[in-house]
């Protein structure tokens, strides 16, 4: 019966991670500015961050390396936890996640297990998905979409900031790239913003510092902080923000569920 439960902690710590490179370092920019056809980056940014928090749905993927460890993290669905999938990987341990507000549905690998002490379970389980109570899980779009959302800089943000800015190709379409370092480190910070002022790419070469990693770390929304200690290094790209479609769940006989959970 405890098995279950210690299977998806670290997945928590490895989402925690993942937000805090890719929005906190965003605050971390001073960097100088050039004339390009680029807007301001304080005239865009009230919107962008205007249309992140009121956002109903997203697609995030993203590819950290922090203390060593390559992680990284496709989430897809509905911020409400209505609709949702996607895959967590740390290493050589992955799990795919499907789920809605009711129920949270894994099929993790044999790293996984083994790194969980779950080895019995996986027999339980074999190809199956595993069965879980949504606010046990850990891996809902809610829990992902909190640690990324709340690193947000606040709309007023760049105001004193300097910055370089230039029109630059993103898959096949114009967006303006903000680029800098990082006001602690020197370390590059990029951001990428479409024309119509959404968040679409994060670019973070931070620096390690400090004890413990990002997942005890919180980063400051301030243009003095740094993304947080042992932020990492790595790229997070943002898609069809208000626009990803419904999963359907696995089928009942697709399932293993553990008695008493």
């Amino acid at each position: 019966m405890t098995q279950p439960t210690s299977s998806h902690t670290p997945a928590r710590r490895g989402f925690r991670a993942v937000g805090i490179t890719a929005l906190g370092a965003i605050a971390a920019l001073t960097l100088s500015s050039c004339g390009t056809s680029a807007p301001a980056l304080e005239d865009v940014w009230p919107e962008v961050s205007e249309s992140i928090q009121n956002a109903t749905s997203v697609s995030i993927e993203g590819s950290v390396t922090q203390g060593g460890q390559d992680m990284s993290v496709a989430m897809s669905g509905q911020i409400d936890d209505s609709s949702y999938s996607g895959s967590v990987a740390m290493g050589e341990a992955q799990v795919e996640v499907i789920g809605n507000a009711e129920k949270t549905y894994l099929k993790p690998n044999g790293a996984f297990y083994e790194d969980m002490g779950g080895a019995g379970l996986q027999d339980l389980v074999g190809e199956k998905w595993l069965e879980m109570p949504a606010e046990d899980g850990g891996f809902t779009m809610s829990s992902f979409w909190s640690s990324v959302s709340e690193d947000i800089p606040d709309s007023d943000q760049f105001a004193d900031s300097e910055y370089t800015a230039e029109v630059v190709d993103h898959n096949g379409e114009e967006v303006y790239k903000y680029s800098g370092t990082s006001a602690e480190n020197g370390e590059p910070v990029a951001i990428y913003i479409t024309q119509e002022n959404r968040l679409v790419r994060v670019e973070v070469d931070q620096a390690e510092s400090g004890e413990g990693g990002a997942a005890g770390a919180s980063a400051s929304a301030s243009p003095d902080a740094s993304a947080g200690s042992d932020a990492g290094t790595g790229t997070v790209d943002f898609s069809d923000w208000d626009a990803v479609e419904p999963v359907d769940m696995p089928a009942q006989d697709e399932v293993f569920a553990v008695p008493g959970m």
